[in-house]
């Protein structure tokens, strides 16, 4: 089975006892995982997340705007794309998505050992719980805290 390395890293820490060991630790017997393909995108991670929150601080809704875009269509395009030839790296896209679902499990891991219901997990950034949220998770549009989108009551029919 072939898993990317902020995948491999997750299992890795849910064989630990700080997190109850839910899995046994990964047996790896052939590795073609390279960190150094991750410190590529350290950097350009590094300038967007100070770019989106600059603009946040700022109210600058264009350059907000233009940061989300342009990872977007960074990450939309390195794989298997017809709008861009010149970069195809769907190794890259299968990292930075891997590392987006990763980072949405341990929220919504965090979320369930604090004893809110997870009702629902969807794509990279959408995590839909019942309960407190507010006690354990910041609100807002940092890189690190979470936003409403929709509010709804659970077994309630959506219209």
């Amino acid at each position: 089975m072939w898993v990317t390395e902020p995948t491999l890293r997750l299992m890795q820490r849910l064989s630990t006892e700080r997190y109850g060991r839910l899995c046994d630790p990964p047996l790896i017997h052939e590795s073609w995982t390279s960190g150094s393909t991750e410190h590529l995108f350290e950097k350009f991670r590094q300038v967007m997340r100070d770019a989106r929150e600059r603009a946040i601080e700022e109210s600058d809704e264009i350059t907000l705007e233009y940061v989300k875009a342009m990872y977007s269509k960074l990450v939309s395009t390195m794989g298997e794309s017809n709008f861009n030839r010149e970069l195809y790296r769907p190794d890259w896209m299968h990292i930075i998505r891997s590392q987006a679902f990763v980072n949405l499990w341990l929220k919504g891991y965090k979320a369930h050992v604090a004893g809110l219901s997870v009702v629902r997990v969807m794509g990279t950034d959408e995590l839909h719980v019942a309960g407190d949220w507010r006690a354990m998770f910041s609100e807002g549009r940092g890189v690190s805290q979470v936003k409403v989108k929709d509010t709804y009551t659970v077994g309630a029919a959506r219209w």
